[in-house]
């Protein structure tokens, strides 16, 4: 009896250990830092790298903007040009330009319905403050709920 109460505590912890590393292999990999900006009327704006360099992808989070994306993690289309960076999400069957970012410090948030861009620049503050993976764990959180 007692080696069969052994065996079962391995199994489980066997279990237990495999279905954790399961669970860890799920987590898509993000870069290492958040990049936020700021700007008038208290918005910001965190970004993210989400999955390989190559697959061109952030999450994006609005804050502090009365719309209802305010606090919305979105998984949004990266490009790179020789002028800027833009991150796009679809809108209505089409694509819909959020942010642009020029050169390293500043750039303009559009937001869906809003007649106006708002001006954001880069904010090193928020950028140390952000955790890339407490942000991926906000954003998986939020799709599992959706999923539900």
């Amino acid at each position: 009896m007692l080696a069969y109460r052994k065996f079962a505590a391995l199994l489980v912890a066997s279990l237990t250990l495999w279905l954790g590393q399961a669970h860890a292999e799920q987590r898509p990999q993000v870069a290492d830092q958040v990049v936020a900006y700021t700007g008038a009327h208290g918005a910001k704006v965190w970004t993210l790298r989400i999955g390989e360099r190559a697959a061109n992808e952030a999450l994006v989070q609005v804050e502090g903007v009365d719309h209802d994306w305010n606090m919305r993690i979105q998984k949004m289309q990266v490009e790179k040009t020789s002028r800027d960076t833009r991150y796009s999400t679809t809108v209505d069957g089409k694509k819909f330009v959020v942010l642009i970012v020029q050169g390293s410090w500043g750039g303009e948030l559009y937001l869906p319905g809003e007649a106006q861009a708002l001006q954001v620049g880069y904010s090193q503050e928020l950028s140390q403050q952000g955790n890339a993976q407490a942000f991926l764990t906000d954003y998986l959180a939020a799709q599992n709920q959706e999923g539900q």
